[in-house]
Order: structure tokens, then sequence, then C-alpha cells
């Protein structure tokens, strides 16, 4: 159950450093700069921003992030062995970033092409 509560804890707590202080500098789509997060997921999916609420797009993504950034840090504080904690934790946050990000893309890519008439 400590496992549970560290990730809440965790989660929560990304999700208010996300929301307060790194969507604060990426409030339009159009001054996002190159190498963000946010634009290469919209290139790589070849999303059309003129049918996708950007708003939606940047909190289901800062949610997936935080989502990420913590069952991560959880593997790493809960396993005993730090270097072996680390390497299972990059695995499984690779795993997971490109899962739920194609996830993510396809349901935006979908959502957008039923908008197309």
């Amino acid at each position: 159950m400590s496992i549970f509560y560290d990730f809440i804890f965790i989660f929560i707590l990304l999700l208010i450093v996300y929301f307060t202080f790194i969507n604060k500098n990426r409030k339009e789509y159009d001054k996002l700069p190159d190498n963000s997060t946010i634009k290469s997921f919209i290139i790589r999916y070849d999303l059309d921003m003129r049918k996708t609420n950007y708003k939606t797009l940047l909190n289901v993504l800062s949610i997936t992030d935080s989502f990420i950034l913590a069952f991560g840090a959880v593997i790493v504080i809960n396993i005993k062995s730090r270097v072996i904690g680390i390497l299972i934790a990059f695995a499984v946050v690779i795993i997971l970033i490109y899962s739920l990000y194609e996830i993510l893309g396809r349901y935006f890519k979908k959502k957008e092409d039923e908008k197309n008439v």
C-alpha cells in the first residue's frame, strides 16, 4: 500500500509542477520552441492543429508525462538496489513513453478525422 501512496504523492506533485510552471510557457502552439515535446508529438502523428484543441492536447500530455515519471520514480524508490532499480525504471519508462504516446496519437488522430467534414 505504501507504493500506491508514493505513486499518488509523486504523481500529484508532478502534475502541480507541470500545470503551474511548465505549461505556463506553452500557452500558444505557435510560440512553442521547435524541440518541444508537444510540437514533436504533433509532427509525429501529423495532427492538424485547426481541428485539434491545443489546450486538451497540452493537458492530456501533461497528465501522461506525470504518470510516466511518477511510475519510474516509484520503481527506483522501491527497489533496494539503485542500479537495478534505475535500469528497470529506464526500460519501463521507455516502454510507457512509446506505448502511451502511440495510444494518444492514434486517439487524437481519430478525433481529428471524425471532425473532418
